[in-house]
């Protein structure tokens, strides 16, 4: 309850400020999000009007700056308004749909990373496949495709969640083409194909992207949505020069920032840093939690997650904490 207190403390004014000039530290708040507004059991947001008060917070408290801004931002000192990115992964279609009219709005620009094969063609990002295929599965119970010993219930909501907790888990720690072959062991285990198109449209399309470019910015998530360390090198490679050069194609923009998949930071080598640099891209982004500071790397971004369940819990986590 204590810590609950300071936390609305920080969000109001007063306590921002304090906060600002204390505990925070130096540097650039990136927000990341994925999904804000989900329709379906296993496709969950935060909820838009979570998403309007963090929003309409940042605006009476913060500098939510443009990526160009940020090699400059991220070296001036400790501000009352601190600076903040807010970015998003994937390219879901409520983006255009819940987000974009908010941030429209309150004139917030932000950067969405597109996995392009998905706004070219449809269908699902094989996590969001995985997520589908186990809550909407009949089964009451799972057999483990690669672990025959291990079964996992299937009884409720909560335990198809682990369920796909802990499949997601096996599946993004081994090479992508084994990753490929288990995946569909696991559909076949489940009695269900994720993408028969029962799921409906999840992500953007280019009709949309361009439809919301007045405040965002385009960047690469890959084509295909592959953890890069579990590709080779040439796969790698082809996936973020195909993902560029999409971008580049529907919006007349090539894209400079990039976030990789899943990020973390065995997720990505100095290899693929040297990829991104010969493709034009200068930023890039990870799932390492904080804020990012003076002389971190700047294709290494940190970002900070946004589940907060109240406002001060937001504020807490935008001075990174």
């Amino acid at each position: 309850m204590i810590r609950s207190l300071i936390k609305g403390v920080a969000a109001s004014g007063p306590g921002w400020a304090l906060t600002t000039g204390i505990v925070r530290r130096n540097g650039i708040t990136v927000l990341m999000y994925h999904r804000v507004q989900g329709d379906d059991k296993a496709f969950q947001g935060s909820g838009i009007e979570r998403f309007r008060e963090q929003m309409q917070w940042l605006k009476r408290r913060c500098t939510v700056i443009h990526p160009d801004d940020f090699d400059q931002a991220v070296e001036q000192g400790r501000r009352i308004r601190p600076p903040v990115l807010a970015t998003f992964d994937d390219g879901y279609r409520d983006y255009h749909d819940h987000v974009y009219p908010v941030l429209h709005e309150l004139r917030i620009p932000a950067v969405v990373f597109l996995a392009t094969r998905f706004i070219d063609a449809g269908g699902l990002i094989w996590t969001d496949a995985v997520n589908w295929a186990v809550f909407h599965s009949e089964k009451q119970e799972l057999k483990l495709p690669w672990d025959e010993a291990t079964v996992l219930d299937l009884n409720d909501a909560s335990a198809r969640s682990a369920c796909a907790g802990s499949c997601k888990a096996f599946l993004k720690n081994i090479p992508d083409f084994e990753r490929n072959h288990w995946q569909s062991r696991l559909f076949a285990a489940l009695d269900i194909d994720p993408f028969d198109g029962k799921a409906g449209r999840q992500m953007l399309n280019w009709d949309e992207v361009r439809a919301t470019m007045e405040y965002t910015v385009f960047g690469g998530h890959t084509h295909t949505h592959p953890i890069l360390c579990q590709v080779d090198r040439e796969t790698a490679e082809t996936e973020i020069r195909r993902c560029r050069d999409r971008i580049h194609e529907e919006t007349g923009v090539a894209p400079r920032y990039f976030a990789y998949p899943n990020g973390k930071a065995q997720d990505f080598t100095d290899d693929t840093k040297a990829i991104l640099r010969r493709y034009g891209f200068t930023l890039a982004f990870s799932t390492i939690e904080g804020i990012h500071e003076p002389d971190m790397d700047p294709l290494a971004i940190r970002r900070q997650p946004t589940g907060a369940r109240s406002i001060g819990d937001f504020a807490w986590l935008v001075a990174g904490r």
